[in-house]
């Protein structure tokens, strides 16, 4: 100890120094700790609110998709009737008056 420090009165200051460097940093580390956490918390929420939005958006999706297959089915059956009717005239134009 005499090597390092001039006299007690050096060592007990040196300690006083570190164990006010100590306190400041664990005050530092619970602060970051808690914004941390803040954060965190934050986060979750928005993961949370964009996953709702998602399974929204999946929904519409789904709808979206049943309205078009409704669409092609209704399409494919006019398209049949239509060349049904344009056989029929065809077989009406063909036969002579």
């Amino acid at each position: 100890m005499s090597t390092t420090f001039g006299s007690f009165e050096e060592f007990w200051a040196a300690m006083g120094r570190l164990y006010d460097q100590t306190l400041k940093h664990e005050a530092l580390i619970a602060e970051n700790a808690a914004k941390h956490e803040a954060l965190i918390a934050a986060n979750a929420a928005q993961i949370s609110q964009v996953g709702e939005q998602m399974q929204a958006t999946d929904a519409r999706l789904d709808r979206i998709a049943s309205m078009v297959a409704t669409v092609a089915g209704t399409v494919a059956k006019q398209s049949e009737q239509i060349e049904s009717h344009e056989r029929r005239l065809e077989r009406l134009e063909g036969r002579p008056d």
